[in-house]
Formats: structure tokens, sequence, C-alpha cells
């Protein structure tokens, strides 16, 4: 069993790299993302860290693993979130609330952005199967959107390719968010093994991209184009 490491209550403390504490190190930033405004930023500790340790098993062996707790809050002046970080000796361990990946609303249909929020939350969660069913979502509401008929999704992304303009591999990419979806909905579809973080993160990512295609660039040009000097 391993000895903790001496820890001085009610002072700045946080981990060396031979496993000891520090004064006034738990002080320093942790970059992350805020879960509150989705903006990167150096997080700065509120008072103290907390240790405690936490029995884990490596190589069979049980072992007493030493963390710290800190409240930690957003830089970003119009958030000041505020968030409950656990470090150990290798960085961050865990972030309450999660952290969610970034995306962009602009040029979405309210409901298009319920549904993206909601398959990043999904994610932040753990909820791998779920973000993967949210993205499917996503896909049908595109459809919708776009008049894209038919009597399932497959008749619907085909349709789809007549009624607006992407690039080829965003076609093909639709195709395969639609069968990670159904994979994580039906136990009998065996498209992919695994729907797990990398899945979930994936098909939220390729979600992101066919949205900003669709719905985001003709806005971004027009703002460009706006900031051109008059003849």
């Amino acid at each position: 069993m391993n000895v903790s490491p001496r820890f001085v209550p009610n002072e700045p403390n946080v981990f060396r790299a031979d496993g000891g504490f520090s004064q006034d190190a738990s002080r320093l930033p942790v970059s992350i993302r805020c879960p509150h405004c989705r903006e990167l930023g150096s997080f700065n500790a509120i008072g103290a860290a907390k240790a405690f340790n936490k029995p884990g098993k490596v190589g069979g062996n049980t072992v007493i693993g030493t963390y710290f707790a800190t409240i930690r809050v957003c830089p970003n002046l119009k958030c000041f979130g505020l968030v409950f970080v656990i470090e150990a000796g290798n960085g961050v361990v865990e972030i309450e609330p999660p952290q969610l990946l970034d995306f962009n609303p602009d040029g979405l249909s309210p409901r298009l952005q319920q549904t993206l929020k909601e398959a990043v939350a999904c994610h932040a969660a753990g909820a791998y199967r779920a973000a993967a069913m949210m993205v499917r979502r996503l896909l049908e509401e595109i459809c919708d959107e776009n008049k894209a008929a038919g009597a399932n999704l497959h008749q619907r992304l085909a349709s789809l390719r007549s009624a607006i303009v992407l690039p080829e591999p965003l076609f093909e990419a639709m195709n395969e968010l639609k069968a990670l979806g159904n994979d994580a909905a039906h136990i009998e579809a065996k498209v992919y093994d695994n729907i797990g973080a990398d899945e979930a993160e994936d098909s939220i990512e390729l979600a992101k991209e066919i949205v900003k295609a669709l719905y985001q660039l003709k806005g971004l040009i027009a703002r460009l184009q706006a900031r051109k000097a008059a003849p």
C-alpha cells in the first residue's frame, strides 16, 4: 500500500513529479474547455486543494492512489462558471460538469441546435450510444427541413442528394452516421463492433462538418463579402 504524501490542510497544495505536494502549486491554472460557455481557458483554483486517497487495481494488485480536488473558475468575463476538478500525478482525472465538445450554432434552426446540443451533452456524460442516436436524429431533421421524402432514412438520404449541394464525402458521411445510429438503437445491428467515446466524438465532428457546409458556409462568405471596401 502506498503512503500518502504530506498534505497541509487549508493551504494550496499540488502533486510534484515525485508524487508529493508542493505549496502554492495548486494555484497553477488548468487548461480546459468550460462546460458552461464552451470556451477554452486557463482555470485558476479558488481556495485550497483537498486531498483524498482512493484504492485501485494495478497489475492485479490493490494500490492506493492520492488525488486532490479543487474548485476552479472560468476566466471568460462573460461566464465565470465554476467547475470541480480532480487531479492526480498524471494530470486532470475528472471534471464536473464534464467538458463539452465545441460547436457553432450559427445558421442552424432551433431544433437542429437542440439536437446537436443533446448529442454533445450525451457524449460528455459518457452516453455514447445516445450521442450516436442523436446524430442520426439530426440527419432525420436535415432531411425534413429540405423536403427529402422516403419511407425510411436510407431513402430520405438518397432523396436529399437531389435537394441540396454538398461534397460527395459528406453524403458518404451521412450514410456512415446512419449506420452508427442504427447500431446504437438496435440490438441486432452489427455494422460497428463498438460505440464508445471515439466513435461518438467522430460522429459529432462529422455532423458539425455537414451542418457547416449546408447552413453556415454561405453566411461566413456573406460576412466576408460585407467587409469589402465600397467601390
